[in-house]
């Protein structure tokens, strides 16, 4: 019997395979250690803080879920049930995995916790098959997913901003760049369907990290101009992955706009902080240099791959590995205040808010350059391995020292359970303008009369979006309700004389009703026309994608259903004309059985009658006789 070989590829993948599955397992678990399992406590600060505010939309969404709305458009979980439309600006796209452990009986910590392990080992295979499948090489994408994933500015969105909508963007980010590269650099054909995913992905987890690959593209375009003038068809394939995923995003985006149409948020009226929000870029090379995470920075290795980007660039061959780390660097050092922001802070670039948010593109373009190797120092799998080890032992090192610098931000799980419904992030860009987050806290969770003739209310119930109460003996009564009257809230299932719900802009958004005599108040939440029309879509739109990409990969095309039509038509006809044979066989053999029965009949019939007539001459003749 012969011996199992390790060349024998249909043992060694399967193999390898669990290995890597397993290895991304651990060190997603070994990453998150320090901040997320030690002494059960998760290091956060408490408060109106990014973590509290995607932990209540995660709350939000598991509430509504349970209430059967399955897609909200409100979060009622904030501020107490006045409610927060987080949903339409943040799409809750990424964090139903979230809600589902809700469901399955997680606490909010341990739900928190696993989902940033599901984070962390999707952005390690990922990052490693976008690699992979550009260069065949095992140990390089493996170099490329734990420079990726490890860097330190993901660490740092992750364990210290705990923003995770740009940590659901770094999952998307490299299907992104390798649609880029295959538009610009690559066989351009049907790939360009990577950046149609990509994009939507990135769009559905975080609203502005879309523009920083926007950008991306528009400064690859520059650096490939001779290209495009050779092949002019690989800004067709562009704008077909524009097109579907413009697609793809008019259920994000057209309820967002329509938002914005009806009611003025303070989100359109917040002041540019580009300027402010940059640092000096000393500040970033200390940073990188002493490999901390609770400040934005590229990290020790990505430092050292932008510097030696810059110095070796003349001995890059590949074209797309030379911009993409060219690029990189650049935007590294334009993220810090060596770029005159400040040219940009009236216009829609300040949508980015801080300059240092370039350090999600310099992050993965800069990894590309480690892990594709150009100038040949990764010499060998044991070097490879061990810069894997070294990447792995800098973030269990800053991690570790984030801690210890502060532990008294380590937040016990009991503690971080409970329930912070006014942290709507700093920002409060959701608020109507006008509106405090302080004055809202001390708002009563009642209906309140606030104008016009004293009138009994009752019966006051409320469910998810929905509200309602009872009134009697009203008059003109001015009502306020608690709740704030974003467009898609209405009063039109109430009985009486009860007017359209209002928002009170002086009253920090709250909604009013006036009412007379008696009958019932009913507000709820309901979908508009553009949401639901943008939504279903979005969704054929997707069904229609991916109808069309399984056609291609087989090669379907529609001549091949114009022949099969062809081929199946006159067989049709055939057997149309076969059954329509033995109907014309019937008939006549119908008709003939009917012929020769009439003519039997009549035979008879003549037989009959002849024999009576016979009969009749016979008794006549006889009578003569007599």
């Amino acid at each position: 019997m012969k011996s199992i070989s390790w060349k024998n590829k249909y043992l060694r993948i399967p193999i390898v395979t669990l290995i890597t599955i397993a290895l991304f397992a651990a060190v997603s678990y070994i990453a998150l250690y320090q901040t997320e399992f030690y002494r059960h406590s998760i290091w956060t600060f408490l408060g109106p803080s990014d973590n509290r505010f995607h932990m209540m939309r995660i709350e939000g969404l598991y509430q509504s879920i349970l209430h059967h709305n399955y897609f909200p458009l409100v979060n009622m979980s904030f501020m107490e049930g006045l409610g927060y439309i987080s949903n339409i600006f943040y799409s809750d796209f990424l964090i139903y995995p979230a809600a589902i452990m809700r469901l399955m009986g997680f606490t909010p910590a341990q739900t928190i916790v696993r989902f940033y392990l599901l984070m962390n080992f999707l952005t390690f295979s990922v990052s490693f098959l976008c690699f992979y499948k550009v260069q065949r090489k095992y140990w390089n994408a493996l170099v490329f997913s734990f420079v990726y994933t490890l860097a330190n500015y993901r660490l740092h969105d992750m364990l210290f901003r705990h923003d995770l909508g740009e940590v659901g963007a770094f999952v998307f980010l490299p299907i992104a760049i390798l649609g880029i590269y295959e538009i610009f650099y690559g066989e351009r054909k049907r790939n360009w369907l990577f950046l149609t995913f990509g994009m939507t992905g990135i769009i559905y987890s975080h609203a502005i990290s879309p523009i920083l690959v926007a950008i991306t593209i528009v400064v690859v375009m520059l650096c490939q101009l001779p290209e495009l003038r050779v092949h002019p068809k690989r800004l067709l394939s562009l704008l077909w992955a524009s097109i579907c995923s413009g697609l793809l995003s008019i259920g994000y985006f057209l309820p967002m706009l329509e938002q914005l149409k009806h009611t003025t948020l303070r989100l359109t009226e917040s002041k540019s902080i580009l300027t402010a929000g940059a640092d000096n870029l000393l500040d970033y090379f200390n940073w990188s240099v002493n490999n901390v995470i609770n400040k934005p920075n590229i990290g020790f290795i990505l430092l050292i791959a932008a510097v030696a980007a810059v110095v070796g660039i003349g001995k890059v061959e590949n074209k797309a590995v030379k911009h993409f780390a060219i690029i990189g660097a650049v935007m590294f050092v334009c993220g810090s205040k060596i770029f005159p922001w400040v040219l940009l802070s009236k216009t829609p670039f300040k949508m980015i808010q801080y300059p240092w948010r370039f350090d999600m593109m310099a992050t993965i373009l800069l990894a590309i350059f480690v892990a594709a190797d150009p100038l040949h120092l990764l010499k060998g799998n044991f070097v490879k391995a061990a810069l894997i080890a070294f990447v792995t032992l800098l973030a269990i090192s800053a991690s570790y020292r984030m801690v210890n610098n502060l532990s008294t931000a380590l937040v016990p799980y009991s503690e971080y359970d409970k329930a912070s419904p006014f942290s709507i992030g700093g920002g409060q860009e959701y608020l109507p303008a006008g509106a405090d987050v302080v004055p809202l806290e001390a708002e009563p969770q009642m209906p309140t009369i606030k104008a016009g003739k004293k009138a009994q209310i009752t019966n006051f119930n409320r469910s998810d979006t929905r509200m309602t109460f009872n009134f009697k003996n009203a008059k003109k009564t001015v009502i306020s309700l608690p709740v704030i009257a974003y467009y898609g809230f209405q009063s039109k299932e109430s009985t009486g004389n009860v007017s359209k719900l209002t928002m009170n802009k002086k009253n920090n958004g709250l909604g009013e009703v006036t009412v007379s005599g008696k009958g019932q108040v009913v507000v709820d939440y309901y979908e508009t026309h553009v949401q639901k029309t943008a939504r279903h879509f979005s969704f054929w739109s997707l069904v229609v994608i991916v109808i069309g990409t399984i056609l291609s990969l087989f090669n379907v095309k529609l001549d091949d259903f114009k022949k099969l039509y062809a081929k199946i038509k006159p067989k049709q006809e055939t057997a149309k004309t076969e059954s329509e044979e033995p109907k014309e066989a019937d008939e006549s053999t119908e008709s003939t059985e009917s012929t020769e029965s009439t003519e039997s009949t009549e035979s008879t019939e003549s037989t009959e009658s002849t024999e009576s007539t016979t009969d009749s001459s016979v008794d006549s003749e006889n009578k003569s006789k007599e």
